[in-house]
């Protein structure tokens, strides 16, 4: 990958990220995360899916977004925002999920302010558009030379993409701080590449080991390195942001 506009033009011609406005779009939402945590990953039980789709109460006051593969027409991931504001029971899921005091020591803020905060989570891709199998470590450079229609990327990039549309989402809410339980590798690779985050407490077993982080919208918008500053915008212009 030599700029910005490689990885752009590359996801332009490949990929388009849309809000899941209508029921219709939230179900393929569902859909890709009983296909992921139920059939790929088995990580969640039969009871915990319905109808082929996996929800939970804090999806009716979240905003959803879906990444669609343009040559098959198929919506390949999906990654969802919560207004702390509009949560059913007035905490997040990583508030229910870590149940220790967040360490805010170094940041600006005290607590998870309901009219400042959304959550970041329910981050799905398909396994065939997740790593590759030559990728040993999402931040593993294996890019390969030459042919252009089948270019190879430094790394999967689709996390990327759908972190950046959660990111949108927290700046279109108006929210200052965004919160999310994560793999420690995957904060690793959004840091790698601009996005203002830090990790507020301990790694926990959650479906693997997460860690709570804090991520700052704002700065990640000015932040980010060239080459995934056009990725950024071009999503946002994507969703209306």
């Amino acid at each position: 990958m030599t700029s910005g506009q490689d990885v752009s033009s590359h996801y332009q011609h490949y990929f388009q990220m849309l809000k899941a406005t209508s029921e219709e779009l939230k179900n393929h939402a569902y859909q890709i995360r009983h296909d992921v945590y139920y059939v790929e990953e088995q990580m969640i039980t039969e009871q915990q899916v319905y109808n082929q789709r996996e929800s939970d109460s804090w999806d009716d006051c979240a905003d959803h977004c879906l990444l669609l593969h343009k040559p098959s027409q198929t919506y390949i991931g999906t990654v969802r925002m919560i207004p702390k504001l509009k949560s059913p029971c007035r905490f997040l899921p990583v508030e229910k999920h870590y149940q220790k005091p967040f360490e805010f020591v170094g940041t600006a803020i005290k607590d998870l302010d309901a009219l400042k905060t959304g959550e970041i989570s329910r981050m799905a891709i398909l396994s065939s558009f997740r790593r590759r199998a030559c990728d040993t470590n999402f931040s593993e450079v294996n890019e390969q030379p030459s042919d252009q229609h089948n270019r190879r990327f430094a790394v999967n990039y689709m996390p990327m993409c759908l972190t950046f549309a959660a990111i949108h989402l927290l700046l279109a809410s108006e929210k200052e701080y965004g919160v999310a339980l994560m793999e420690p590798r995957l904060a690793k690779l959004l840091k790698r590449f601009g996005v203002v985050l830090m990790q507020i407490g301990g790694t926990v077993e959650f479906y693997g080991q997460r860690a709570p982080f804090l991520i700052n919208p704002v700065d990640t918008a000015t932040r980010l390195t060239p080459e995934y500053q056009g990725l950024f915008d071009l999503v946002g212009s994507e969703l209306g942001c």
